[in-house]
């Protein structure tokens, strides 16, 4: 019974360790960049918005020599300093009271509006911050969460000015294109981060 029991193992071992060796190279696996593609081009085919991808990861030197990982890294980093960017724009609205383009009535709501704003897109830059910090870790699912996060932010900003603009058809969003922008940066964050799992 026991020389059974030893032949069993030495039989079930192998196998385990084939299994074993084969998972380790799906995950180590590159991505298909077939008929000789660059890695951004393969990879931005991945996502919702393959021209804004392309270009963005093309506009970092970096992006010509490096993998998967360094690429989702570039993006969260073009993100972030878009974010940045327009906390900035929302500061300069805020100081040259750009507000006053919304007539009387809305000047006061148009102000919370870019105050709410700017509180988003703070928002925002932390959660792509702490979102570099989770890829570095390889915490996708904490990626995921945080820059679904800062899209909400912007969402949100955006939101604010709709509700006013519900109330006065020639109020607009100074912000609008910004907000658009900055979610298609963070969509493409987002499906070149999941290629990492």
């Amino acid at each position: 019974m026991a020389s059974r029991k030893a032949l069993d193992q030495c039989l079930v071992l192998p196998i385990l360790l084939m299994n074993c060796f084969v998972l380790l190279g799906q995950c180590a696996r590159p991505l298909n960049t077939e008929g000789g593609e660059d890695l951004v081009t393969a990879t931005c085919k991945h996502t919702l918005h393959f021209e804004l991808c392309i270009s963005t990861l093309r506009s970092v030197p970096a992006s010509k020599t490096s993998d998967l990982k360094v690429l989702a890294e570039i993006a969260l980093n073009l993100s972030t300093t878009y974010a940045a960017d327009t906390l900035s724009y929302v500061h300069e609205l805020q100081s040259n009271s750009s507000a006053a383009n919304y007539g009387s009535n809305n000047i006061i709501y148009a102000s919370r509006c870019l105050s709410d704003c700017a509180e988003e897109y703070s928002e925002a830059i932390e959660n792509l911050k702490d979102s570099k910090e989770a890829l570095a870790d390889g915490d996708c699912d904490q990626v995921d969460t945080l820059v679904s996060a800062a899209m909400s932010d912007a969402e949100t900003c955006e939101d604010g000015f709709k509700d006013m603009q519900s109330g006065d058809s020639d109020s607009t969003s100074p912000l609008t294109e910004r907000n658009r922008y900055f979610s298609e940066l963070c969509s493409n964050a987002l499906a070149i981060t999941k290629l990492l799992v």
